[in-house]
C-alpha cells in the first residue's frame, strides 16, 4: 500500500517551461481583478463586514498598534478571534496608501500570483494549449470570483502560498513546498492542519520522510496553540469563540453538523465540478479535508454555502489536482484516445468554468455609479479625519481609513451620523448640523461627555 501511495505523489516534472504564457495570463487576470474590486467598492457595494474590519485592522498595524476593529468589537483585540498576524506585512503599502483600496489591490495582486504556478505546471506536464485553459479555467474559477466579491479576507495570502507550495511539491522540490506552505500558519489558524497534511504527502515521498513528519507535526501544533492558547491569550473573552463552552456556539451545534444534507453535498459536488472530477483522481484531495471538515461539520449555514469567500483557498488544491491527475492519466491515453482526450479535456473545462463563471456571485457585474454613490461620496467628504461616525455596512468601508467608524445598528453615540435618511435605525438626536444630499443625511451632534464612544482596545 505504501508502495502505491510512494508512486503517486510522486514527481510529475523536474523542469519549467511555459513561463511566459504563464506570466502573461496572470497579468491579464490582475488588471481584471483590480478593476472588478475596485469599481465593486467605489459602487458602494462592498461592506463593513469584512472590509471594513480588516481595513481597521491593517490601519492598526501601520499604526504600530495591536489589530483593533470599532466595526467588528471595540473591546477585541482581533487576534482574539481569528488568528492572521501575517496582515502585518501590508501594514508597510498601507503607511504609504492609507485607504481601503489598498487592501482590494492587494487581495487582487495576490490572487492572480496564483495563476502563474498552476498555468506554468500544466503548460510544462500537459501541453501549452490545455496548461493554458487549465489556469483561465482556475483564474474564473468560482471560488476565486465569490471571494473577490466579498471584499478583502486574510485568506488571500492563502491562495497563492498554496499554489506554489503544490507546484513546487508537485514539481519534486519538498523543501520549496514546506518553504511555501509554512506561512499558512500565520493566515489563518485551521490552515495549520493543511499544512499538516501536506507533510503527510512529503513523508510518503521516498528520501522526504522526516521533511514530512516534522511539517505534518509543526502543522497541527501550530494550529492547536493558535486555538487554545494564542487565541484565547488575545481574547476579551478568554477562549476560542468558535469552540466550545461559551462559544459563540455550544459544541453541540459547532461541530455535529449533518456532513449529508442536500446543501452540503452540493457544495462537495460543486467543488469537483469544474475539474470535471477529475482531481479525485491525486491524492492532493486529501488536502481538502481540514477546511472542508469544519465547515461541513458545522450547522452554521453561512460556513458552507457556496458563497463568500470560504472556497477560495480550495481552489489551487482543486486545480493542481486536476493538473496531476491528467499526469496520471497518461499512461492510458494513447493511439486515438490521446487524439480526442486533450481537446475534448479542454473543451469540457473551458464550458464547465463558463457556466459556473455565470452563475457565481461576479456575474451580478461590479455596480455603477449612481445618484446614491455621487451624494455618499460628497457626505464621506464632509467628516473630518480622527471623528467617531455612526454609519451603514455599505458606507463604513469609506471612512474605516480616517475615522473610528461604527456600525448604525449598534447605538453607539458618536459625534457624527450618515445613513439614508429612511433607515428604520436612524435615531435622530439633538445635533449641530444636520445635511441632506438625495437620500442621504449627515448628523453632527452635540458633544455629551456622559456618552463618549468607547475607546478600541490595543490603542
Amino acid at each position: 500500500m505504501l508502495l502505491v501511495l510512494a508512486h503517486v505523489v510522486a514527481p510529475v516534472t523536474d523542469h519549467r517551461t511555459g513561463g511566459r504564457p504563464a506570466a502573461i495570463l496572470a497579468t491579464l487576470f490582475a488588471a481584471a481583478y483590480t478593476w472588478f474590486a475596485l469599481v465593486r467598492h467605489w459602487s458602494y457595494r462592498s461592506g463593513g463586514y469584512d472590509l471594513g474590519i480588516f481595513d481597521q485592522a491593517v490601519r492598526s498595524y501601520s499604526e504600530g498598534r495591536l489589530p483593533v476593529s470599532t466595526i467588528r468589537d471595540p473591546n477585541l483585540i482581533l487576534l482574539g478571534d481569528h488568528f492572521h498576524p501575517i496582515l502585518v506585512v501590508l501594514a508597510p503599502l498601507y503607511r504609504m496608501f492609507p485607504m481601503a483600496e489598498t487592501l482590494l489591490v492587494a487581495q487582487a495582486l495576490l490572487f492572480a500570483l496564483s495563476i502563474f504556478p498552476i498555468t506554468r505546471l500544466a503548460c510544462t506536464t500537459v501541453g501549452r494549449t490545455i496548461g493554458l485553459v487549465v489556469g483561465a479555467s482556475y483564474g474564473l474559477s468560482w471560488g476565486l470570483l465569490n471571494a473577490i466579491s466579498f471584499d478583502f479576507h486574510e485568506i488571500a495570502f492563502a491562495v497563492p502560498l498554496l499554489a506554489f507550495a503544490l507546484t513546487e511539491f508537485l514539481s519534486g522540490r519538498s523543501g520549496r513546498a514546506v518553504a511555501f506552505a509554512a506561512p499558512l500558519v500565520l493566515v489563518k489558524e485551521d490552515l495549520g492542519l493543511t499544512v499538516a497534511v501536506l507533510g503527510v504527502l512529503i513523508a510518503l515521498r521516498p528520501g522526504s520522510r522526516r521533511l514530512g513528519m516534522i511539517t505534518a507535526a509543526g502543522g497541527a501544533i501550530a494550529s492547536l496553540l493558535s486555538v487554545f492558547v494564542i487565541i484565547p491569550a488575545f481574547s476579551a473573552y478568554g477562549n476560542y469563540r468558535y469552540l466550545g463552552k461559551g462559544g459563540l456556539k455550544a459544541p453541540e451545534a459547532a461541530l455535529s453538523g449533518d456532513l449529508l444534507s442536500a446543501g452540503k453535498l452540493h457544495l462537495v459536488l460543486l467543488l469537483l465540478l469544474p475539474t470535471l472530477f477529475l482531481a479525485v483522481r491525486s491524492p492532493l484531495v486529501a488536502l481538502l479535508l481540514p477546511t472542508l471538515g469544519w465547515r461541513l461539520g458545522s450547522t452554521y449555514i453561512l460556513y458552507w454555502i457556496p458563497t463568500f469567500h470560504y472556497d477560495a483557498v480550495l481552489m489551487p488544491i482543486l486545480f493542481c489536482a486536476l493538473i496531476h491527475s491528467l499526469v496520471l492519466l497518461r499512461p492510458y491515453l494513447v493511439g486515438r484516445r490521446r487524439r480526442w482526450a486533450r481537446p475534448t479535456i479542454g473543451a469540457a473545462l473551458a464550458t464547465t468554468c463558463l457556466v459556473l463563471f455565470s452563475q457565481a456571485a461576479a456575474a451580478d457585474g461590479p455596480g455603477h455609479r449612481s445618484e446614491f454613490t455621487a451624494a455618499a461620496d460628497r457626505m464621506v467628504a464632509l467628516v473630518p479625519d480622527g471623528a467617531t461616525i455612526s454609519t451603514t455596512d455599505t458606507i463604513a468601508p469609506h471612512l474605516s481609513s480616517r475615522t473610528d467608524v461604527y456600525l448604525l445598528r449598534v447605538n453607539q453615540p458618536t459625534e457624527w451620523t450618515l445613513a439614508p435618511y429612511d433607515d428604520p435605525q436612524l435615531k435622530p438626536r439633538a445635533a449641530d448640523v444636520v445635511i441632506r444630499d438625495g437620500d442621504l443625511v449627515l448628523m453632527h451632534h452635540e458633544a455629551d461627555p456622559r456618552h463618549s464612544p468607547t475607546p478600541p482596545r490595543g490603542s
